[in-house]
């Protein structure tokens, strides 16, 4: 019975593992000290960048830089551009990923919000205010590797293997 209750346990363990799906990162600084950015302000027919310090990683303490790149931006700015943009994360987690997204400039503060059909980036929110602080936050989609699972897998077949032996022994 106790074998049962403990292959149960180790059965039930590899999808559980799989469930992790994103990933949620915090940056933020004010402009001159812990941020920089390549325009105050951006416009269609141009492109607009920011770095900032990483602030945590799934709310947990992180250090390293936030860079948002966008590429060229497409049509009025003051009611909302488009662009296809990246986003790099270096520290103690890196990233590099694109996204789609609108930038607005509204009373000097300039918001980037990426489109929700992107589908590496689940949700991003980016501003930079005329006072000269920068605030972001976005979450990653996150699919794990086939190798990953296989490797965990192998190690709690392992780890069923050493408990066997231990209970018969």
């Amino acid at each position: 019975m106790r074998r049962v209750v403990l292959l149960a346990l180790l059965t039930l363990a590899l999808p559980t593992v799989a469930l992790a799906n994103s990933i949620d990162f915090a940056f933020g600084g004010n402009l001159g000290t812990t941020a920089s950015q390549s325009t105050s302000t951006p416009t269609g027919g141009g492109t607009y960048g920011v770095t900032s310090q990483l602030l945590d990683v799934n709310s947990a303490p992180a250090s390293g830089s936030v860079t948002v790149s966008t590429g060229m931006l497409t049509g009025d700015c003051s009611t909302g551009c488009t662009f296809t943009g990246t986003i790099s994360v270096t520290g103690a987690v890196t990233f590099n990923g694109t996204f789609s997204g609108t930038l607005t400039v509204s009373n000097g503060n300039i918001d980037i919000k990426a489109n929700p059909s992107s589908t590496l980036i689940d949700g991003f929110v980016f501003t930079a205010t005329k006072s000269g602080i920068v605030s972001g936050d976005f979450a990653v989609n996150t699919v794990p590797e086939p190798g990953t699972l296989g490797l965990l897998g192998t190690g709690l077949v392992g780890l069923a293997g050493m408990v066997r032996r231990k209970l018969r022994g």
